[in-house]
């Protein structure tokens, strides 16, 4: 092992401590052992172990207990706990693991088996700790690529609208807009996903024509390279409660989504309103269709004939429905197109 690892071993019984010392020492674990719960409580957090083996039946607190103090303390809350027991009854095994444990080794102890059982343990624990690392990694990383990104966006969009000005309108700035949008759009969906967790997001009252419409705008340089046609239809004038950005992100990145996978010359159509007693928000493309309705709104799934974007668009859109209690219905056909519905009962409020 390149990694010493420390255990400890918590047993009211001094034989056990020694039986168990002797067994895992010769494997070059540097052992800390101790009959008294508490104090192994206190012992764990000063000197914070890889694993800890713990026995049930003990007289100051039992080992339910203890495992349940040591998972409310942060530092402590995922360090692998194995119950040690001469209890071999099904109740106990069960109350082990909701208590927290992630294994049960019954008593009296073969060797192999501790020592198997402790090694996939610290094995599992340690690629916990590794992925942890590489997920805060990708996180710092992540936010170093958007405070990069953000700058040069917006200078190329501003110059772009300079040049427009003095030029006149061309394919070629049309379709550096266009592209500029598509980078915008991503930096939006990096963003949520970054500061979701920390950032508050304020509902408040917005109406869906004047919004849709500022977004069907937003998107008609994009739209324009595919020479395709946005069309919003409704047939009633409707107000939500949601926050303005999240509601963007759902918005901009099913209408995206429509884009990516219409067939050039083709239309797409929004439609928001009354339809079968539902008040609804719909997005209907006549594209290519998607392979698999059941897997789109995974992270980073992408279509395999249009290995396009992150992967995160759709995955977001769920993620904010499921918060606003907005059902999504998806219809897709290949070579047909796709229609996206979100049922806004739970956030509509219509005009009287």
């Amino acid at each position: 092992m390149n990694k010493k690892y420390t255990i400890l071993i918590v047993d009211d019984k001094i034989e056990n401590l020694q039986y168990l010392d002797k067994i895992l020492k010769n494997q070059s674990y540097d052992i800390r052992a101790t009959t008294h719960g508490l104090m192994a409580l206190k012992a764990a957090k000063v000197n914070i172990p890889d694993l800890i083996l713990l026995d049930i039946k003990m007289p100051d607190i039992d080992g339910y207990e203890l495992c349940a103090l040591i998972k409310k303390e942060k530092e402590l809350k995922d360090i692998p706990i194995i119950f040690i027991s001469a209890l071999d009854n099904i109740e106990d095994k069960v109350r082990a693991f909701e208590e927290g444990g992630v294994d049960y080794i019954t008593k009296p102890f073969e060797p192999k088996e501790i020592l198997a059982r402790v090694k996939t343990q610290l094995d599992i624990y340690e690629s916990k700790l590794t992925i942890a690392n590489l997920l805060e990694q990708q996180d710092l990383f992540v936010k170093k690529i958007m405070h990069e990104m953000n700058t040069p966006v917006s200078i190329i969009s501003l110059n772009t609208e300079l040049i427009e000005q003095n030029t006149g309108p061309s394919k070629q700035i049309e379709a550096i807009k266009a592209s500029t949008k598509t980078l915008s759009s991503i930096y939006g969906d990096l963003s949520y996903k970054i500061k979701k967790e920390s950032r508050e997001y304020k509902i408040s009252k917005i109406n869906l024509l004047s919004f849709i419409s500022s977004r069907v705008i937003f998107f008609d340089e994009l739209a324009n390279t595919k020479d395709i046609h946005i069309h919003l239809e409704y047939n009633e004038d409707i107000e939500v409660f949601i926050n303005k950005y999240e509601l963007e992100r759902v918005i901009d990145n099913t209408i995206s989504n429509a884009i990516k996978y219409s067939k050039e010359s083709s239309e797409i159509i929004i439609f928001f309103g009354i339809e079968d007693e539902k008040t609804i928000i719909s997005i209907q493309d006549f594209g290519i269709g998607l392979e698999d309705t059941d897997l789109i709104f995974e992270a980073y799934y992408q279509q395999s004939n249009k290995k396009m974007g992150l992967g995160l668009g759709l995955n977001i859109v769920k993620e904010i429905c499921d918060k606003y209690n907005i059902k999504i219905e998806v219809e897709s056909e290949k070579n047909i197109g796709t229609t996206f519905t979100f049922d806004i009962n739970s956030i509509e409020k219509r005009e009287l």
